[in-house]
C-alpha cells in the first residue's frame, strides 16, 4: 500500500512540477514564438521523465510480483 502511495506522491509531484513551469513560461516577459518553443521542449522532456517513470513502477510491480510468487512457491509464471 505506501509503494502506491509514492507512486500516487510522485505522480502528482511531476504534475504539479508541469503546471508550474507552464504557468510561469506564460507570464514571463518573451515573444510568443520563444514561450511557445520553450513549452514544446518542456513538454518533451515532461513525456520522457514520465515515461521512466512508469517503466520503474512496472519493473518494481514484476519485481514485487516475483518476490510474492517465490514466498508462496508458485513458479507457474
Amino acid at each position: 500500500m505506501s509503494n502506491d502511495s509514492s507512486g500516487n506522491f510522485a505522480l502528482g509531484l511531476l504534475l504539479g512540477v508541469a503546471v508550474g513551469v507552464g504557468i510561469g513560461l506564460l507570464y514571463a516577459p518573451q515573444p510568443g514564438v520563444t514561450t511557445r518553443s520553450m513549452l514544446k521542449e518542456k513538454a518533451a522532456e515532461l513525456s520522457e521523465r514520465a515515461e521512466e517513470f512508469a517503466e520503474n513502477v512496472r519493473e518494481g510491480a514484476n519485481t514485487a510480483k516475483r518476490n510474492l510468487e517465490s514466498r508462496l512457491g508458485r513458479t507457474d509464471t
